[in-house]
């Protein structure tokens, strides 16, 4: 039991870095946190069983993530003036799968993010999933899938990540 809470406190600071390095806007070392292979998800439809065979809010690999970091930074992006501040709360964080030989884990959490703009509020809310790979210094994510409660409703676009 006492191995379980030590596993599940370890995958909770993991996420809970996580969050407050894109709240902080820590863009490159949020993206150090994916495997080379890593992927950002974020489903169009409820259930949506992958990415590549259907269409998704957001499916990025390393180079869109670089891209997108890069567009963060640059002054030619008035779109992004003033750049949105945001707040990422997390609960309920589980880990439903471990391998004890590759030390890998799959876990799941409940958020809600604010993002805050021009005046303007936008919430976010749904779950979490990480595919988590177990490396020398830590955990690195293999995946990160986003399920939007209002996947499939109309959105107001978000320059930031859930």
């Amino acid at each position: 039991m006492a191995d379980m809470l030590q596993l599940h406190h370890r995958v909770s600071q993991v996420l809970f870095h996580e969050a407050r390095l894109l709240d902080e806007r820590r863009w490159d070392e949020w993206n150090a946190l994916f495997t080379p292979d890593g992927a950002y998800w974020a489903p169009a439809t409820p259930d949506q069983p992958d990415a590549e065979n259907h269409v998704s809010l957001i499916y990025e690999n390393d180079l869109l993530r670089k891209v997108r970091i890069a567009r963060f930074a640059s002054p030619n992006a008035p779109s992004l003036q003033p750049f949105p501040r945001t707040v990422h709360l997390l609960s309920n964080v589980m880990v439903d799968a471990h391998d004890s030989g590759s030390g890998e884990v799959v876990a799941t959490s409940r958020f809600l993010m604010v993002e805050y703009r021009r005046d303007k509020q936008q919430f976010y809310a749904g779950a979490y999933r990480h595919e988590l790979a177990s490396e020398t210094d830590g955990y690195r994510i293999r995946q990160k899938r986003v399920d939007l409660v209002n996947c499939d409703g109309a959105h107001e676009s978000s320059a930031v990540w859930f």
